[in-house]
């Protein structure tokens, strides 16, 4: 312990010896300017790490026949599950595929004209969000699809989870099969 008080007490004493000689002060002070100017450039002299967020997004998405796919199975098993409709059979058409919405900037000139520019990133747009295809319409075919309280349902439903206007939806009774 005391061992340990010597050599703080050691240290302080050098220190206040430092900081005491103006021109050492100066010195130190100048040193520790330089280092940090070295800290700053050293992430210049790295080299850069490269994302394409494109690539990202179009990796994650389905494409538009997926998408369509994946929805008629989710459509089909909720609806299946609904009081009154039975089994199910879906169809969903898709109006387009996906879209890309890449970034912009607006700026102001002095005389008060807007100008807006597509963000570039390595020569390409970048791309700030990726839009799933849109539904054009949905067709429901079920046991209990000629009962209107059941149509108004799955319309109802259908509606909730597409975004289509009831106009695109239509609910049908399945035939019985022998």
């Amino acid at each position: 312990m005391k061992d340990r008080e010597q050599r703080l007490q050691a240290w302080f004493r050098q220190a206040k010896e430092l900081l005491g000689d103006e021109k050492k002060r100066i010195n130190l002070l100048v040193c520790l300017g330089l280092t940090g100017l070295v800290l700053l450039a050293v992430p210049e002299w790295l080299p850069k790490e490269q994302t394409q967020p494109e690539l990202i997004a179009e990796e994650v998405l389905p494409d538009s026949e997926e998408y369509a796919v994946q929805l008629q199975e989710r459509l089909e098993e909720l609806i299946s599950q609904m009081e009154g409709a039975g089994d199910a059979k879906v169809m969903v058409t898709i109006a387009c595929g996906e879209e890309n919405i890449y970034a912009t900037d607006s700026q102001t000139a002095s005389d008060g004209a807007n100008s807006v520019s597509h963000v570039l990133l390595d020569h390409e747009g970048l791309v700030e969000t990726v839009q799933n295809p849109s539904v054009l319409g949905v067709a429901v075919v079920c046991e209990g699809g000629g009962e209107a309280a059941v149509q108004n349902q799955i319309c109802e439903l259908v509606e909730a989870l597409t975004g289509v206007g009831a106009n695109h939806i239509t609910v049908a009774k399945m035939a019985a099969s022998e």
